[in-house]
């Protein structure tokens, strides 16, 4: 008898054991979306498994009673539906939001512990805050999906000429003659005048002195 392991062609095995069982997912269903206000979607399944979802990112003290149990919960679906949730997608950014508010409200509970080290308690610190500012990311996400974010101008080349100026923002565009219109072309300057009165014949033969007198 070989002492090689007998190999076993998994390919070919027909009893079924240990073979994943098929998912079979059917969209268009009619279904009931009474969670539709909490979770933004047609389809109770995935409302029901976004609001688990969140509920589990929360912290349940051990021993809690079932009336405070429910009270938590209630207080996160009433969270989540504070978003008014359009669809799938604004649910989701809702849910991360609440998940980084349980994850600061965890780490902030923590650091009031008694008797944990400084450094650990500043650290916890740390992270509460960070938590809170990720939130507030998520706010902005949730804020652009739905077409509130701020406007970004940008700005790909400025060229200002010499005795110009360049302005970047929102420019109010005003009616200011004075500013606007072009400056009149300046009356071209005469080159020279001819004295009335006094031609070329009446010049000649008179003296210089003669000549001043009648301001040529």
């Amino acid at each position: 008898m070989s002492g090689r392991p007998k190999e076993v062609d998994l390919a070919k095995k027909s009893d079924g054991v240990g073979a994943p069982k098929p998912v079979e997912i059917r969209l268009g269903e009619p279904e009931p979306d009474t969670l539709r206000a909490i979770g933004g979607s047609k389809s109770d399944r995935f409302n029901n498994t976004l609001i688990d979802s969140v509920v589990k990112t929360g912290w349940f003290p051990p021993g809690q009673s079932d009336e405070d149990r429910a009270r938590q919960l209630f207080a996160t679906a009433t969270a989540l539906q504070a978003f008014k949730p359009a669809d799938e997608i604004e649910a989701m950014l809702a849910a991360q939001a609440l998940a980084m508010h349980h994850a600061s409200m965890e780490c902030g509970r923590l650091a009031m512990i008694p008797g944990q080290p400084f450094e650990a308690a500043c650290k916890l610190r740390k992270d509460a805050a960070n938590m809170a500012r990720a939130m507030t990311d998520m706010l902005d996400a949730l804020d652009r999906k739905r077409g509130k974010g701020p406007q970004v101008v940008r700005v790909e080349r400025v060229v200002v000429h010499e005795g110009g100026q360049a302005i970047v923002g929102n420019v109010q565009g005003r009616d200011t003659p004075a500013a606007t219109a072009a400056p009149k072309p300046a009356a071209p300057q005469a080159i020279g005048h001819d004295t009335p009165g006094i031609t070329l014949d009446g010049l000649i033969g008179k003296q210089p002195e003669a000549m001043e007198r009648e301001g040529v």
